[in-house]
């Protein structure tokens, strides 16, 4: 706004004056038609009162185009101050895009970084559902596993962009992390266990 200010404010006072110039030209060409007749008649001292008017005529023509001129110049000065103000501006929005988009490159890594790790996470724990149904213990069972997991990744990705009309809406009370699907399988297996080597450590 301060960059606009004096060139603006240089061309509205130019304007104020080219207005009251105006004025006063009107007024002058007024006063001239009045006197011309007793000018041109004989009349000394309308003759001189004309040759004042048509001095202060003149004088008012060349400052209307001086005037006109300094108006010219300010729209102009007006005109590369805004193109500044747009250039500063477009390098501005262009450093902060650039900024933007390098986030957004370095979050696509973090979120294919995720991904790896999700998916060797979930490759190592089916097969320790395979050795724990190796050891005897059969719940849950693979379909079980497959069933929750969806649950728990639908229930994930819910709560991102990435969710679509493919994954039909889940209601709050069906929804499920991976935790909570892990610790509802394992707590009370880990509580049979426990109770299980404690008889045995007793009858030790």
């Amino acid at each position: 706004m301060t960059t606009f200010k004096r060139p603006r404010n240089n061309c509205g006072n130019c304007r104020i004056k080219k207005d009251l110039l105006l004025g006063r030209t009107k007024l002058l060409s007024k006063q001239r038609q009045e006197v011309s007749h007793a000018a041109y008649t004989g009349n000394a001292k309308a003759r001189q009162q004309l040759e004042k008017l048509n001095q202060e005529t003149t004088a008012m023509g060349l400052e209307l185009e001086n005037i006109q001129a300094a108006i010219a110049e300010a729209q102009s000065i007006l005109g590369a101050a805004r193109a500044d103000a747009d250039r500063a501006a477009e390098r501005a929005a262009a450093e902060q895009l650039r900024d933007k988009l390098k986030q957004f490159k370095e979050l696509g890594e973090v979120l294919d970084d995720c991904f790896v790790d999700f998916r060797s996470a979930a490759l190592e724990q089916k097969k320790l559902l395979d050795d724990i149904h190796a050891l005897g213990q059969a719940a849950p069972t693979a379909q079980q596993y497959r069933v929750y997991c969806e649950i728990a990744f639908k229930t994930a990705v819910q709560q991102t962009p990435f969710w679509s009309q493919d994954f039909p809406a889940m209601a709050p009370n069906q929804r499920k992390s991976f935790r909570e699907i892990c610790n509802s399988w394992v707590e009370p297996i880990m509580h049979r266990i426990n109770a299980l080597l404690g008889d045995q450590q007793e009858a030790a």
